[in-house]
């Protein structure tokens, strides 16, 4: 009698383990390669019926990945926040939700060891990456897409928007300004009707960009529900009327006290807006080593906006001395602060298509291309480079003596950004602005994004 209930416990205990993970089809455990890369992650994954399965850590861990993972131990459910994605995920359920929609799992997550087990395959591919098997080596190949966007800001040259619209995935058309009361009014009218109707046919997003700057300004306009409210019509009524695929906020100089109301202002808009309407904000670049306080909350931005536009230029500027403008080594650090506190794919790295010419004693007036180029008609300049920050730099002298010095970008320079966009991983560029005549940054970006 004793050995038959033995039997019974060890068979339901068998049973059990059986529902909790079914048997192990191939004992080894595969290779995963993502873009190429072979990972190593403690434990390694599983083959289960035919499908591998991955520690629920390696979505946090991996460099592609980076994401986010929650644990409801009452529901026995996981959920992860990655590229993106909102993936939910229950213990021996073949039921997942992915942003809200239903999908059918044919390995169900189970827990080995007080780990937690998902499928590879229905995690990459919902992600938007291509799963493959190689046979020889037993690995599983993980492919994603890398699209990086370019999100360029329209200003006033509707030639220069025209010539190089292919390039663009994103046009900014920097029309409207508001003030405190939360009022919308057009900066200018250029072409207005033509340039977005070239955006939409090229399949280019548009997006309606609002500028303010100054703290007095923006503290009665944050604080203040009313003018808040006023703003947040205003733009829902711009963007039915004139169609526009999301909104653009650059507010600038904020006082610090007023970060967590523009973070509430930009959680109102983004209700406002919906889900179906981009929500991009441009902030100030940040390396985390600054004594000076700023009027941005980066996590809550980063949380809120589909996009953030770090403006990783004017490291340099007009009452400055004479330097970089957007030095690499900065812009390296402001990649890394960035991404720890703004999800990768979210962030667009700003890039300045101007400089400035500092002359003895005064501040530094804006120099772009064409500029450049007439003062080099002008002028005798020396060039130079400056390895360090691996930025270009020139120097005259002007018809009264005086000495000038100038910083600007080059196809050097910017290729170097470039390639920490794609180190990164990050969502892509932005650049101020269309209409600085800056072909260097035209060459680089054409097929740039299909590299």
């Amino acid at each position: 009698m004793r050995f038959d209930k033995y039997i019974l416990f060890v068979v339901l205990l068998a049973f059990t383990y059986l529902l909790i993970f079914p048997a192990v089809t191939i004992a080894s455990s595969p290779g995963i390669r993502i873009n190429g890369e072979l990972r190593s992650f403690s434990p390694g994954a599983q083959i289960i019926n035919n499908r591998a399965m991955v520690p629920v850590r390696f979505v946090v861990e991996d460099e592609a990945l980076q994401g986010e993972v929650f644990w409801d131990a009452s529901l026995r459910k996981v959920a992860m926040n990655c590229l993106g994605k909102y993936i939910e995920m229950f213990i021996g359920s073949n039921e997942a939700w992915v942003d809200g929609e239903k999908r059918f799992l044919d390995s169900p997550p189970y827990i080995l060891d007080d780990r937690t087990f998902i499928p590879l395959r229905f995690l990459s591919e919902n992600l938007g990456a291509i799963v493959d098997w190689d046979t020889q080596n037993s690995e599983v190949l993980i492919s994603f897409k890398y699209q990086p966007r370019v999100f360029a800001y329209y200003y006033r040259s509707f030639a220069e928007h025209q010539e190089n619209i292919d390039i663009f995935s994103d046009v900014a058309f920097r029309w409207f300004e508001t003030n405190g009361r939360g009022e919308l009014f057009y900066e200018y009218q250029d072409r207005f009707a033509e340039a977005l109707d070239l955006a939409r046919s090229k399949g280019v997003k548009t997006h309606a960009s609002v500028v303010l700057m100054g703290k007095d300004a923006l503290h009665q306009l944050l604080n203040n529900p009313e003018n808040r409210a006023r703003l947040i019509a205003n733009l829902l009524d711009v963007v039915k009327k004139d169609r526009y695929d999301g909104v653009n906020i650059d507010f600038e100089l904020l006082d610090p006290g007023d970060a967590g109301n523009l973070t509430l202002f930009l959680q109102e808009l983004k209700t406002s807006l919906g889900t179906d309407k981009e929500l991009s904000v441009a902030v100030f670049a940040r390396t985390g080593k600054e004594k000076w306080p700023v009027g941005y909350e980066y996590k809550k931005i980063g949380q809120i906006a589909d996009s953030v536009v770090v403006m990783a230029y004017d490291y340099s500027y007009r009452t400055t001395a004479p330097g970089p403008v957007a030095p690499l080594w900065w812009v390296r650090d402001v990649c890394s602060y960035m991404r720890s506190v703004i999800p990768q794919d979210k962030i667009l790295l700003g890039l300045p298509t101007y400089g400035y010419d500092w002359g003895a004693g005064k501040n530094a007036v804006t120099i772009t291309a064409p500029k450049l180029e007439a003062l080099e008609a002008k002028y005798e300049l020396q060039k130079d480079f400056d390895y360090q920050s691996m930025s270009p730099r020139y120097s005259y002298y002007d018809e009264e003596g005086k000495y000038h010095e100038i910083w600007l970008e080059n196809e050097a320079s910017l290729r170097e950004k470039l390639n920490l966009v794609q180190e990164n991983r990050l969502g892509g560029v932005s650049f101020w602005r269309i209409g600085n005549g800056f072909t260097d940054l035209y060459r680089l970006l054409e097929g740039w994004r299909e590299e």
